[in-house]
């Protein structure tokens, strides 16, 4: 997603540091100290929305940064010397809490939403509850996507508003998208892989605006959903996955 955070991924210290009389410390950084400590590994602007000691590992602290709307979660010792990058994994009960907690933060803003409806390109369905799909002609994921997204909003009663997001690794991926917006075609056609030489500037301007958007909000992959209520889920969906977010 981001071009510098593999280096999250390649920064392993240690994470923990002594306090006085042997005891590991049990306080965090402030926030200010950590946007401050970790600017230079995240080249997009971010806000710093949590600083936690976590409650069963003394000395350790989790921190969870968004880029636009993407959480990070890595970790921190109590001097705010240290960070620790990568998945924490309950050997216990096997729970992957690195996860689990970007997923609590996985949530667009009231301001972002907005944004996000002038940016809709085509739309499936009627219905009050609705969700956007943030989606590339050409990515392998969304074409699985697509019948489950459909069936499951007929079934459902739910209007999915479609983003065309075409990724740099889909060569074609961009003159579809102009294609379908520039031709007033839909969700069909869209989903069959629709293509023709009308790459009008005004489709052109859309898509541009799309990429840009999603930059913002720190988006990078396809599909992402975001649902009338804020919350985030990418990848291939389950109906489950979509119930929560228009629930």
């Amino acid at each position: 997603m981001l071009k510098k955070l593999s280096l999250f991924s390649a920064l392993v210290f240690t994470a923990f540091t002594t306090g006085a009389c042997g005891q590991l410390s049990t306080k965090c950084p402030a926030k200010d100290q950590v946007k401050t400590s970790v600017k230079e590994f995240i080249p997009q602007d971010f806000t710093v929305e949590s600083v936690s000691q976590l409650k069963d590992i003394k000395g350790l602290c989790e921190v969870v940064v968004k880029v636009g709307a993407q959480p990070l979660v890595f970790y921190m010792d109590g001097e705010g010397r240290y960070l620790l990058a990568g998945n924490l994994i309950s050997l216990k009960d096997k729970k992957n809490l690195t996860r689990d907690r970007q997923q609590e933060f996985m949530k667009v803003s009231a301001e972002q939403l907005k944004e996000l409806e002038k940016h809709v390109n085509i739309k499936l369905g009627e219905g009050s509850k609705y969700l956007y799909f943030i989606t590339d002609p050409d990515c392998p994921f969304c074409k699985r996507s697509n019948p489950l997204v459909e069936d499951w909003a007929k079934k459902k009663g739910v209007q999915v508003r479609v983003i065309f997001y075409p990724l740099p690794i889909h060569p074609e991926a961009f003159g579809k998208s102009v294609a379908v917006i520039c031709d007033k075609k839909g969700f069909k056609e869209y989903a069959e892989g629709y293509t023709s030489k009308n790459q009008c500037e005004e489709g052109k301007k859309a898509v541009e605006a799309n990429l840009q958007l999603m930059n913002k909000l720190g988006i990078s992959g396809t599909p992402t959903f975001v649902g009338m209520n804020g919350k985030m889920h990418s990848g291939v969906p389950t109906e489950e996955d979509l119930d929560k977010l228009v629930n």
